[in-house]
C-alpha cells in the first residue's frame, strides 16, 4: 500500500486514514475547513472536487454524504496516492479521482454535472518567488492555472442553482468575489478565519456561492484555530476529532 517515503496519516473525526508523503504536498488544515464548510443535503447526488491533491477533500466529504465524488488533479503522483488512500478506506464505489488539468475539463466532463463544486486552488500568483519542490509550486502557485480559469471550470460544471465551496487567502477576497460574480455565482455565505482572536489578519475564507442566484450574503461568525497559548480552539478540535 505505501510507496517509498510514505505514510499513513489519521482523520480522526471520519475514522479513515490517508496517505501521505513530504515529497508531495500534505494537506494543511484549509482542507478541513473546506470540507467542513461545505453543506450536503439528501438531494446532492454529484460532487466534483477540483484541486484534489492526495484525495483528502473527496475523503472528507465522503464522510457526510452519499453522493458520488469525483476529485480532479493534474500530478500523476498525487492520484495515485490518492486512489490507494480510497481503496484503503474501502471508498472506491463513491469516490473517483480524474488525472486531468483543469483547464481541460471539457474533454472529461459533461456540463453541468454536480450540484456541488469544490476547491482549495493555488493560492499564490504565478509572479511571487516560492522555495519549494515542483509538487507544492504546482499545488500552492498558479503555474497551471489560474483562479478565474477555476471559477470558468467550476461553472461548466455546475448545475442550475448548485453550490460552489472554495477556500482562499483572505487578502485575495475581492478577486475571488470578483470572478465568481463575473461568471454567474452569487456569494452566499462566507467565513474569515484567523489564528487566534488577536490576530490582526484573517488567515483564510471560506466562500459559498450559488450559480443563477440573488441570493443575499451570509457572513458566518469567526473561525479562530489557535487559543492565546497554541492549543486548538474547540472549534478546531470539533473539526478534527468529532
Amino acid at each position: 500500500m505505501l510507496k517509498n517515503l510514505e505514510r499513513i496519516d489519521e482523520l480522526f473525526r471520519e475514522n479513515m486514514k490517508i496517505i501521505q508523503s513530504d515529497e508531495t504536498f500534505s494537506f494543511s488544515v484549509d482542507a478541513l475547513l473546506l470540507a467542513n464548510f461545505v453543506s450536503t443535503t439528501k438531494r446532492t447526488t454529484e460532487i466534483v472536487d477540483l484541486c484534489a491533491g492526495n484525495g483528502i477533500v473527496p475523503l472528507l466529504l465522503s464522510h457526510k454524504t452519499n453522493a458520488k465524488i469525483t476529485g480532479v488533479e493534474v500530478q500523476e503522483r498525487l492520484v495515485d496516492m490518492a486512489n490507494r488512500s480510497i481503496a484503503m478506506n474501502d471508498k472506491s464505489e463513491q469516490i473517483d479521482m480524474v488525472e486531468l488539468d483543469i483547464n481541460d475539463i471539457k474533454s472529461e466532463f459533461k456540463h453541468s454535472v454536480a450540484d456541488i463544486v469544490s476547491v482549495n486552488p493555488p493560492y499564490f500568483k504565478n509572479n511571487q518567488p516560492v522555495h519549494q519542490n515542483t509538487h507544492h509550486q504546482i499545488a500552492r502557485t498558479e503555474i497551471l492555472i489560474n483562479l478565474e480559469s477555476i471559477v470558468k471550470a467550476a461553472k461548466y460544471l455546475i448545475k442550475n442553482k448548485g453550490k460552489f465551496y472554495m477556500v482562499h487567502r483572505a487578502e485575495r477576497i475581492g478577486e475571488v468575489i470578483e470572478h465568481m460574480h463575473r461568471h454567474g455565482f452569487r456569494v452566499s455565505r462566507m467565513q474569515f478565519v484567523y489564528s487566534t482572536k488577536t490576530s490582526k489578519n484573517a488567515l483564510f475564507v471560506l466562500v459559498e456561492a450559488i450559480f443563477n442566484s440573488d441570493a443575499f450574503v451570509k457572513v458566518e461568525p469567526s473561525f479562530y484555530i489557535y487559543n492565546h497559548d497554541r492549543t486548538y480552539t474547540e472549534e478546531m478540535l470539533e473539526v478534527y476529532y468529532g
